[in-house]
């Protein structure tokens, strides 16, 4: 992975948290309920792609800034201060398409065999398949005629 990709991929992630946090921050009512909006894994991730593939550490910091300004945003909301999210939705992935879904999710296992840490490799991939389940990527996944006529199964 290029450096270019690997700033491209945290900014990816960085987007996905604050997604989270602008579709979960408008159910929240008070400033305490803003804090259950948990999107530490992804600061994890953020700080793991950094450290993977070497990025500057103002790239990183700057990545997890906007989380931190995000959650003063949504804390701001929850006691009935009117405030606008650090990034307009029409730039946020809320219903990204499967080859973004799919970049993020390959990124993050490129990301995973490059570390040493089992723990860290798990929290990269468990953030990969979260990734996978929010965005549908299975709905994505065109069936050729043959596959059409098999029976549905599950995939867990």
């Amino acid at each position: 992975m290029t450096t270019e990709r690997a700033q491209e991929l945290q900014t990816a992630i960085t987007k996905e948290a604050l997604a989270l946090m602008v579709i979960h921050g408008d159910y929240v009512c008070t400033a305490a309920e803003a804090d259950d909006i948990h999107v530490s894994h992804f600061e994890k991730v953020i700080k793991l792609i950094g450290e993977a593939w070497g990025l500057p550490e103002g790239v990183t910091t700057a990545n997890l800034s906007m989380l931190d300004q995000e959650r003063e945003v949504v804390r701001k909301l929850g006691v009935g201060e009117d405030v606008e999210h650090i990034m307009p939705e029409n730039e946020l992935p809320m219903n990204a398409t499967g080859m973004e879904t799919l970049d993020n999710v390959w990124g993050l296992f490129e990301t995973a065999v490059t570390v040493d840490d089992r723990e860290q490799r798990t929290v990269l991939l468990n953030l990969a398949q979260e990734l996978a389940e929010c965005q549908n990527l299975l709905d994505w996944i065109e069936k050729s005629p043959a596959e059409k006529d098999l029976p549905e199964i599950a995939v867990s």
